[in-house]
């Protein structure tokens, strides 16, 4: 899968359902894989899902729509927008991540300002 596929796909992961969740964090994340944002250091896929759920509690209906994705040598930079259930934007941010050997995401970091009317967790 390219960047642009990986990147929507792991966007998608943000809202889905905690049963599907877990098989689509092992398809698009490095099984060492990190992420990092302004609330945080976090390892681990476990970590990343537990967080996830803080997400949609906090941002219910809450989607993640990518709006451009860079990428070159095994790092990929994806810019976002947080929509809510009626599709407006409550937040930009950006994303960058190294990837691994087989082209999933390794080490995340998100890049969001941390006023926003839609906190992250």
């Amino acid at each position: 899968m390219d960047a642009e596929e990986l990147w929507s796909r792991y966007a998608a992961i943000w809202s889905s359902d905690p049963a599907r969740r877990d098989s689509e964090l092992k398809e698009c994340l490095a099984d060492d894989a990190s992420y990092c944002d302004p609330n945080g250091p976090l390892r681990g896929r476990a970590a990343l899902s537990d967080y996830m759920t803080g997400f949609q509690q906090s941002v219910p209906g809450g989607r993640f729509r990518i709006t451009q994705v860079i990428a070159h040598n095994g790092r990929s930079l994806a810019r976002w927008a947080l929509q809510n259930v009626d599709g407006a934007v409550l937040q930009l941010g950006a994303s960058f991540a190294h990837h691994d050997a087989e082209g999933r995401l390794k080490e995340i970091s998100g890049f969001f300002p941390l006023t926003s009317s839609a906190p992250m967790a």
